[in-house]
């Protein structure tokens, strides 16, 4: 099978029948029109099947954004199945506007036939000041949906969704503000994901700060309301507009780079997917180089700390982690750490020796660096200890055992 992964970009995946389908942004790799789909049996290995919508931005949706004369095609789908159909919210829209459109398609798989069945929401300037990219659907405790969209300018939006149509209950509601960043940072969120972890009974919303060229980073609030206020871990509002804007936002991945490896930019616009066995990931694009179309898709697994917040692991997902036990001695000694902070810089790995790790009675890890979960990665040469950790900062770090 080919291993598709490069040209991905936005990446939803959803589980149908033992296969995993992945839609992305149309970043014309392969040089195809509509919706890139592709399937894997294994999470790791997957082949390019088809486009949904082939015949490219439908005609409502060009006809509001311009995004076929724009060569922008169709970005940022989210895939969901409800009842017996599948649902892709899709956006349509060019560079630097709001003149945006979200729109809705159907199919009976995955693979389609896709039908589209048109306007979700549409913005422009003389209508509202936020923009219509980036969807996606969350269920809350009763059942309801929730439509969560939005890019820079005016920041993210919520609003009530009628499941027996897809499209919003009240088409005239542009919903609920729960995340934006100030002018100076230019507006720069985008790419929201609202998570229900039944465990912790919070909804979090993942979100991608700054510039998806080579600045991306991933940060996280979390609510017990689905309409927010969504707080970062250390209490700041993601709508917060005062104070240093690259504080606000629990961050968990960012630009980084491994000793001896080359640098990965930007990671960023993630999903979050939960396996029918319970298994959950974190799924994103990260780049090569930046500012070039040399990006691919990158599946994390997720792991929550005692306090409830998201880690992603280490490296990317290369089968599923034995179940073998981590002790005090395995920890202990040289690690290449990648600590991450509130810039968007690239954060190069450090050596470091961990020697004061302790265990608690519950299973949890801590260190200097602070909480973190340890397991063992499969890799081409066995398994490697590794590490994700959040610190009492409320930055994420990652670590390779030496």
């Amino acid at each position: 099978m080919n291993n598709a992964i490069n040209g991905v970009h936005d990446p939803t995946i959803i589980e149908a029948n033992g296969t995993y389908y992945m839609v992305s942004t149309d970043t014309q790799q392969p040089k195809t029109s509509g919706v890139p789909i592709r399937s894997s049996k294994d999470l790791i290995h997957w082949r390019f099947e088809k486009t949904a919508l082939e015949d490219g931005v439908p005609a409502e949706a060009d006809a509001w954004t311009g995004a076929t004369n724009g060569l922008e095609g169709l970005w940022a789908p989210e895939i969901i199945k409800y009842d017996n159909e599948y649902r892709m919210y899709y956006s349509a829209s060019t560079f630097g506007s709001t003149t945006s459109y979200i729109g809705l398609a159907s199919a009976p798989h995955p693979l389609g036939p896709w039908e589209d069945r048109g306007e979700v929401v549409k913005t422009a300037p003389h209508l509202a000041s936020h923009n219509a990219i980036d969807a996606n659907i969350c269920t809350d405790r009763d059942g309801e949906q929730w439509f969560t969209y939005g890019s820079f300018f005016g920041g993210i939006h919520i609003c009530a969704v009628d499941k027996a149509t897809g499209k919003l209950k009240d088409p005239s509601d542009y919903g609920k503000l729960i995340a934006i960043r100030p002018q100076s940072v230019e507006g720069a969120i985008e790419g929201p994901f609202i998570y229900y972890n039944e465990k912790t009974d919070d909804f979090y919303l993942f979100v991608s700060f700054d510039s998806l060229n080579d600045t991306y980073n991933i940060r996280v609030g979390r609510s017990k309301e689905i309409t927010g206020p969504y707080l970062d871990r250390n209490g700041r509002e993601l709508t917060e507009l005062t104070g240093d804007p690259n504080e606000v936002g629990t961050k968990l991945l960012g630009s980084y780079q491994y000793l001896d490896e080359a640098p990965l930019y930007g990671p960023g616009h993630n999903s979050i997917f939960r396996r029918s066995d319970g298994a959950e990931f974190c799924v994103h694009h990260i780049r090569r180089v930046p500012h070039t179309a040399d990006f691919f898709v990158g599946i994390r697994q997720l792991y929550w700390t005692s306090d409830g917040w998201p880690l992603v692991s280490a490296d990317f997902y290369n089968g599923d982690q034995p179940k073998k036990a981590v002790t005090t001695s395995d920890l202990t000694g040289g690690w290449e750490i990648v600590m991450f902070n509130k810039t968007s810089d690239l954060i190069p790995a450090v050596k470091q020796e961990l020697t004061d790790v302790t265990i608690s009675p519950e299973g949890i890890y801590r260190c200097a660096l602070g909480e973190f979960i340890p397991y063992w990665q499969p890799t081409t040469d066995g398994l490697r200890l590794e590490l994700s950790g959040l610190s009492e900062a409320g930055f994420g770090f990652i670590g390779r055992k030496l």
